[in-house]
């Protein structure tokens, strides 16, 4: 199967990989270096029990029981996964997550960005 060259153009890939993750059922975070949160998709903030309005300015890691040790591995690194659990925003209860945190680049700027999914629903 062949694909059309006006695939590979970039502002089509921007808005094929924009929708992907707003629509994806696993969490999408980016972050700034003062490690507050600058965008989201919808199922992180499900998962978080937030809503976007709620969590943008948030602290990273401060709803998680190791999340500040995770924050400091990745930034250390460049890339961290693992499990934790999260104390959602609204107080709902609990979840154990899947997270993968790596430095990327946004706009040209450099962002960490972090990727989450509930172990069980």
């Amino acid at each position: 199967m062949t694909t059309s060259p006006s695939l590979a153009r970039p502002e089509i890939q921007a808005e094929l990989i924009s929708e992907a993750l707003g629509s994806a059922s696993v969490g999408f975070l980016v972050w700034d270096e003062h490690r507050r949160y600058i965008a989201a998709n919808a199922a992180a903030c499900e998962i978080l029990g937030t809503t976007l309005e709620q969590l943008l300015g948030k602290e990273v890691g401060g709803h998680t029981i190791e999340g500040q040790e995770a924050v400091d591995e990745a930034l250390a690194s460049g890339f961290a996964s693992g499990t934790t659990t999260v104390q959602r925003f609204n107080g709902r209860k609990a979840v154990e997550v899947f997270y993968a945190i790596f430095k990327t680049k946004t706009a040209g700027m450099p962002f960490v960005a972090t990727v989450i999914a509930p172990l069980s629903t």
